[in-house]
């Protein structure tokens, strides 16, 4: 599959493509995803007043005054008080995924976490625990919940839904879901058009047919190595 990619491939540009797929949902009438700002606040040493960037006086009135700070200068200002800034930056813990939102017609929420990696598994230790929590709680009421995975090698992104997570971690002892597992099991999203790069909903909306809203009917299967099956089918390895 041949996807249209905007940006660069992990991290960063994969949430941007995921911001701008949300937009083109919108427009289309198709749903309301937004991404959720971190929660956090700046603290400042004990002692320390609030204080604004100082700049020296200028004389914008008189031409034959003192030199006007060119452009260039308030920008050097600027990025030398920005690297003494006394405050710091003090994430709080969240409970939510980055994505929430409602899915139409008939408004089902939708929570998800968007990971991207370079590698053919995605690793639990990229999953944390309190999204699975929440997510946990959100399938429970009826909701779409999961991972948006994307693997850059492969161009290709899965909907991992929460119920295929927790099936897997209590059956499965290995704590990576390898890429295979997703090729065989899930649903690629196909291409969009226009801002839908490629259009996960619609990737949702065919797994749930296949295996039931609450995939109750999904069968957990554990994909050996090629060489393995070759092997046990009587196959030659060469």
């Amino acid at each position: 599959m041949n996807l249209k990619r905007r940006g660069a491939e992990t991290g960063s540009g994969f949430q941007e493509a995921v911001n701008r797929i949300n937009e083109g949902y919108e427009r289309a009438g198709r749903a309301c995803v937004t991404r959720k700002a971190i929660p956090g606040k700046y603290l400042i040493e004990r002692g320390e007043s609030r204080r604004g960037l100082s700049l020296p006086a200028i004389d914008f009135a008189s031409t034959a005054g003192r030199q006007r700070l060119s452009y260039a200068e308030l920008c050097r200002l600027r990025e030398e008080y920005m690297a003494k800034d006394w405050r710091r930056f003090v994430p709080e813990s969240k409970a939510e995924p980055d994505y929430g939102g409602v899915i139409a017609p008939e408004g089902r929420a939708i929570f998800y976490d968007a990971k991207s990696t370079r590698r053919n598994l995605l690793d639990f230790d990229n999953l944390h625990a309190h999204q699975i929590t929440f997510l946990e709680r959100v399938a429970r009421f009826g909701g779409a919940a999961g991972f948006l995975v994307e693997f850059s090698n492969h161009t290709e992104v899965y909907f991992l839904p929460i119920q295929v997570i927790i099936r897997w971690r209590e059956e499965v002892a290995r704590k990576s879901l390898p890429y295979r597992f997703f090729a065989e099991h899930l649903t690629p999203a196909p291409q969009g058009k226009g801002l839908i790069i490629y259009d996960y909903l619609k990737a949702i909306e065919e797994q749930e047919r296949i295996y039931g809203r609450d995939f109750e009917k999904f069968v957990l299967t554990i994909p050996r190595a090629r060489s393995q099956r070759k092997v046990a089918t009587g196959k030659s390895t060469s």
